[in-house]
């Protein structure tokens, strides 16, 4: 009995059961209807579109050439954008008609049960065409119920305005359509925005740099007043230039607050959005799950956590990543072939919360730009600044209160370094820091504004320079020891130290006792945090995994990239214009590599720049104060290491030595100014490749350094301090003079002693 009951069900599930589908399942069928068999039709499913999706059958197109996000066209926001229609029963389909973007590639399938589906054909890019274009495909016919429409390849901006199929290819073919209007989207008038933003950066550089030359003027002519006012209008004149000495103090100082308030684009920030959400992903993620992580897990445990959620399996099927081992542009087959290498880093609670926080760090980017982060270059923070990192990430899950709360921190640090500049140096010395910081291009709020603890080292890095001043060596010496942990480069400030310090030993047979506590302070520091930064992460191989992660970084070519290292391995037949290739997995390979050999074979030039540098930088510091020999180690930063732009915000310890030259507040506005005119490139024939751009940023901020290192080897150069780039004259400019630490009068007058 039992075994017949078997039988019997056995039976009944292979007749209800879906049949086996074969190739010649897709055969044509014998009755064929006439006309557009998706006229009217609405989709059974999408994923990652945007308008309405009737537009797509609505038998109307637009105009052949018309932008490619026109009214009529449904925007694709990724390359795993699709959509599907039932045809209601099995059908012949044997042409489809798709208007869509011109410089793209999309595919069309067909199925008959809804899950297993077979290509029809790829409607391929229109050669030397823009905008939307109709296209053709011609299947031979084939029996389908389900059509599917989507994933798009090429530049990443992709939309379908019209598709159709016929099982009875019309005469002529493609069939004429409606031809609707399709003028461009109306977008409301956006006075300010980033681009906006950036030239209005270019005028205050500018406007900074006439108040100088004004100022300068000015103060001169009000010095060589005669002692007896000249009458009529020699005394007039006398008296206007005497009344804008305190007009001029109060230009400057609304000059500082303006730069300060552009820096964080007048409260519009990332036009609108505060949160840098790409940025703060990396450093979120990476520092609160580092133990699991480490430093090249990030974007394959992001990709296996990804799949797991239905709506997103198919677009990480089709992304690419960074494979953070080799930093090589990889596709994800092998990764969610074998989750389990990243989910045994894990526990089931920790894997739970990583679902959580990726949740919500989704919601501040669009899928397109969800699937870009993940070709970055991964979580790079240090041990030591893991330390903070990764104890406030963990205090809670992420949401919108956590985040806003913690990328609030660099705003505070922001604020605390004006603050300590002001402590240190004055308010006018503060202005035209703020003046030089807002309007430099390279680092501008774009690129770190409103993230995770990107701020921290600048911060650490100007307050080394103001403790100096005010004669406290010693904590100097921990905040710089702090700055450079937290970001390595900032070690560069301690070169010129050495230098001056070993010039000492050599000339005077002893160490000057700044230096010794400068040194003795940087000691302690490294001594007590990096312990600390292995006991946060809890692996003892945490300061080896960093090390080869930061190898790894040296050895890869970036478009925003800075430094002596960039000038030397640009090569103007390998620019990124000529070398980035679409068809590849990671379009510039052809380019890093490229830039990769140029500087292997450029290294002895590169060496030799750097030791010419040196001696430089030696011949300079050999008779100033210890913090002026800190503040100018800063200019060496561009020579002994290549940085992303942004690390370029280094440019305000620099313009701390405008105390000491009224120079070299114009000459780094100046400079500035230019970084923002090469952005622009407004004149015909200028390079508009990053590559090229930054380039060209990177020798001219060489030359101002170099030009301020020599400065203060030829002492005669200097302003004396006090000079007008600060807004004073006469009794005014005596008071900053006084300001000057007792330090400095004492080795002056050691100097002479020596001397006789």
């Amino acid at each position: 009995m039992s075994r017949a009951l078997c039988a019997l069900l056995s039976f009944l599930a292979g007749a209800i059961a879906a049949p086996e589908i074969r190739a010649d399942d897709y055969s044509p069928l014998a009755a064929c209807p006439a006309g557009n068999l998706l006229s009217g039709r609405r989709p059974v499913s999408w994923q990652d579109t945007r308008h309405d999706l009737a537009l797509l059958t609505d038998e109307a197109v637009a105009p052949e050439g018309a932008a490619w996000d026109a009214p009529p066209a449904v925007l694709f926001d990724t390359g795993a954008s699709i959509v599907t229609w039932d045809l209601g029963a099995a059908t012949t389909v044997n042409a489809l008609a798709i208007q869509a973007d011109a410089n793209d590639t999309y595919t069309a399938w067909g199925s008959l049960d809804g899950r297993d589906y077979r290509v029809l054909g790829h409607i391929d890019p229109v050669p030397n065409n823009h905008g939307l274009r109709l296209r053709t495909i011609e299947t031979g016919g084939v029996a389908v119920r389900y059509l599917r429409v989507g994933e798009g390849v090429g530049d990443g901006s992709y939309s379908v305005s019209e598709v159709a199929a016929y099982c009875q290819k019309p005469v002529p073919f493609p069939a004429q359509m409606r031809v609707v209007d399709a003028p461009p989207a109306k977008v409301a008038k956006v006075y300010w925005d980033d681009i906006a933003s950036a030239r209005w950066e270019l005028v205050l550089a500018l406007l900074g740099l006439l108040f100088l030359w004004w100022d300068k003027w000015a103060s001169r002519a009000a010095a060589s007043e005669p002692q007896e006012k000249a009458p009529g209008i020699a005394d007039s004149f006398v008296r206007l230039v005497r009344v804008k000495g305190k007009v001029r103090r109060a230009i400057l100082a609304v000059l500082g607050l303006v730069a300060f308030l552009t820096y964080f684009n007048f409260g519009s920030f990332h036009f609108p959005n505060f949160i840098h959400g790409w940025d703060t992903f990396h450093y979120y993620i990476g520092s609160k799950y580092s133990r699991e992580l480490s430093y090249d897990r990030l974007y394959e445990c992001v990709a296996v956590a990804d799949s797991e959620v239905p709506a997103l399996r198919r677009r990480v099927e089709l992304r690419k990543l960074t494979n953070l081992r080799t930093n090589v542009l990889e596709t994800t087959a092998d990764i969610l072939a074998h989750p389990e290498r990243c989910k045994q880093h894990f526990t089931p609670e920790r894997w739970k919360s990583f679902h959580h926080d990726l949740a919500y760090f989704r919601t501040l980017e669009t899928a397109r730009r969800w699937d870009d982060a993940q070709t970055d270059h991964g979580f790079n923070g240090t041990p030591v600044w893991n330390i903070a990192g990764s104890l406030l990430a963990n205090l809670a899950p992420a949401s919108k209160t956590q985040i806003y709360i913690l990328n609030s921190l660099d705003s505070v640090y922001l604020t605390a370094g004006c603050v300590t500049i002001a402590w240190a140096f004055g308010w006018r010395v503060l202005a035209v820091a703020l003046l030089i910081f807002a309007t430099n291009f390279p680092s501008r709020f774009y690129w770190t504004g409103g993230a995770f603890l990107r701020w921290d080292w600048l911060f650490w890095t100007i307050a080394s320079v103001c403790l100096l001043k005010r004669e406290h060596p010693f904590a100097a010496g921990l905040a710089l020891a702090y700055s450079t942990l937290l970001r390595i480069f900032p070690i560069f400030l301690f070169v010129a130290p050495v230098l001056a310090a070993a010039y000492h030993v050599i000339r005077y047979r002893k160490l000057p006792p700044t230096y010794l506590r400068l040194f003795a302070g940087a000691a302690l520091g490294a001594a007590l945090l990096i312990p600390a930064g292995m006991a946060v992460v809890g692996r003892a191989s945490t300061y080896q995994d960093f090390v080869r992660n930061t190898m790894k970084h040296s050895e890869t070519a970036l478009t925003n990239n800075m430094g002596l290292r960039t000038v030397v391995a640009y090569r103007p037949s390998e620019a990124g214009g000529r070398m980035r290739s679409e068809g590849q997995i990671d379009p510039w390979g052809r380019w890093k590599q490229a830039r990769l050999d140029s500087f292997r074979r450029a290294k002895p030039v590169y060496f030799a720049l750097v030791a010419a540098f040196l001696v430089l930088l030696g011949l300079a510091v050999r008779h100033v104060e210890p913090w002026v020999a800190l503040a100018l180690s800063a200019t060496f930063i561009s020579f002994g290491v290549e940085l992303t732009c942004y690390y370029y915000s280094f440019l305000i310890v620099v313009a701390l030595l405008c105390v000491k030259s009224e120079r070299l507040a114009s000459r780094l506005l100046l400079l500035t100014a230019f970084t923002q005119f090469v952005a622009w490139a407004p004149i015909r024939g200028m390079p508009t490749g990053l590559d090229e751009q930054y380039t060209l940023m990177s020798v001219a901020t060489l030359i101002v350094f170099v030009a301020t290192a020599w400065e203060f080897v030829s002492r005669r150069r200097l302003a004396p301090v006090g000079a007008a780039a600060f807004g004073s004259d006469g009794p005014a400019a005596d008071a900053i003079a006084r300001e000057e630490p007792e330090q400095g009068a004492r080795s002056r007058a050691h100097r002479r002693r020596r001397r006789r």
